[in-house]
């Protein structure tokens, strides 16, 4: 109930403050699973994407933030799951994100694990790739743009700004399942879907080209 009162708000809120546009919804499955991979700079992001995309996302979010009285209230009644610094290694964790993708529902993860203190990609974990091998769901690469000029970590206050989510087309990764999952497939796969990201990064704020969501 929360969740359909919060999301008509913020979406009026996100498109007064920071004229949010949403390039490539095409690419989000309508129905089934997905596992949404996006860079993570601000606390903004995982309430833009909720925001942001036409599904109701579960976003795996780090267990410290429900720390925080109001942060930590809005990402619980938005789908949020906890998760431990280091994602693959919380089992509970990974079986409640391949238990909700195997109902069909889709799934946000940050590959780098932490927001990034200076705006800009950092090295990946494995825990993304680890969830898209294991759940045989399509990887949506993402790119939130503009919320580190908005909120930055080092940041108290949020300030008003532009934000782009571009959204890029699905991919699948498969390991022959004999062998189990070998770290270094799962970095290459890791950096594989930060590749696709970044090029979504690269192509900056949205324009009058695409497909887009006002």
């Amino acid at each position: 109930m929360l969740y359909e009162l919060i999301v008509p708000f913020g979406r009026l809120w996100f498109r007064l403050l920071h004229h949010l546009r949403v390039l490539g919804i095409e690419n989000m499955p309508a129905h089934g699973p997905a596992l949404i991979c996006s860079n993570h700079v601000s606390y903004l992001d995982p309430m833009v994407t909720v925001i942001g995309l036409p599904r109701k996302v579960h976003s795996l979010s780090r267990k410290e933030v429900y720390g925080s009285p109001v942060l930590g209230f809005f990402i619980r009644h938005l789908g949020g799951v906890r998760v431990s610094r280091d994602s693959l290694a919380d089992k509970s964790a990974i079986e409640t994100v391949l238990a909700i993708m195997k109902r069909g529902e889709p799934c946000l993860i940050y590959p780098e694990g932490t927001r990034s203190p200076d705006g800009q990609l950092q090295t990946p974990k494995n825990g993304a790739a680890f969830l898209a091998v294991k759940s045989g769901a399509p990887v949506i690469p993402m790119a939130v743009i503009g919320s580190y000029e908005c909120w930055p970590r080092r940041s108290r206050f949020c300030r008003p700004g532009p934000i782009t989510i571009r959204i890029g087309e699905p991919v699948y990764y498969d390991l022959p399942g004999t062998r189990g999952c070998r770290r270094e497939e799962l970095s290459a796969i890791s950096a594989d879907i930060m590749s696709r990201i970044g090029t979504l990064l690269g192509m900056g704020h949205a324009n009058d080209q695409g497909t887009s969501r006002d």
